[in-house]
């Protein structure tokens, strides 16, 4: 019961798609990044990819309630944007705030949403109920996304972050897949199990998990019964 799943044909079947899209584009252009791009490149890389989400973990900050965060993070993408370069330097950091990610489903957890059925996303790879609907309210709450809509030059820049982005997150676990699939009888199931940890691990800031603070997604939601309820 700690993997709720109940649309697991269709989640595997999107799984295999993704898991070639991967194998064909994703993994070689990893690869090529891992063995040719310099540090110093990659370093401000994932400058980069963290500076370009900063107005989504401010907003999110402070729809939790942490307008301290808040202003952290808006700090943040202020200097780094500026001092650093367009967010290629993390001067923020060499000034003592350290970056935190916050998006719309830690805001709805925060608030008690439970994760929901587990869902296999095109393209995006694992989420949940709960974390599909927040990236739908962050990609439209990211003034990126309207702002790509009437200029050009936030378009380019829109596009060039979602580019980068993907090539920086899959650099970024090539090592733990790849131990990951070696390791396992059903890469699946132990993808989805993965998700779920780091995901809960994500929404408590890295804080040590109680028992009652861990979630169960499945307990915590029952979707079948949601839906019976809501039709009667």
């Amino acid at each position: 019961m700690s993997d709720y799943d109940p649309i697991e044909p269709v989640n595997r079947v999107v799984h295999g798609v993704n898991g070639a899209v991967d194998f064909m584009v994703l993994y070689p252009a990893a690869m090529w990044y891992r063995d040719i791009a310099p540090e110093p490149v990659k370093t401000s890389v994932k400058s980069f990819v963290r500076n370009i989400n900063e107005p989504l973990n401010s907003l999110n900050a402070l729809l939790q309630g942490d307008p301290e965060q808040a202003a952290a993070s808006f700090q943040r993408f202020i200097m780094n944007s500026t001092i650093g370069l367009l967010g290629f330097n993390d001067v923020a950091t060499d000034f003592g705030i350290p970056y935190r990610r916050e998006d719309f489903g830690q805001t709805l957890a925060h608030y008690g949403f439970s994760g929901g059925p587990y869902i296999v996303l095109p393209l995006i790879g694992p989420s949940n109920l709960r974390d599909t609907i927040g990236l739908g309210v962050d990609y439209a709450a990211n003034p990126l996304t309207w702002g790509a809509e009437n200029s050009d030059t936030a378009e380019a820049l829109y596009l060039g972050s979602i580019g980068l982005s993907a090539l920086h997150y899959r650099y970024a676990t090539i090592n733990q897949l790849n131990e990951l699939q070696k390791s396992s009888i059903d890469y699946y199931a132990a993808l989805r199990s993965l998700y779920r940890q780091q995901r809960n691990t994500q929404i408590r800031n890295g804080a040590p998990a109680s028992i009652s603070a861990v979630e169960d997604e499945s307990a915590s939601f029952d979707f079948d019964d949601a839906v019976e309820a809501a039709s009667e």
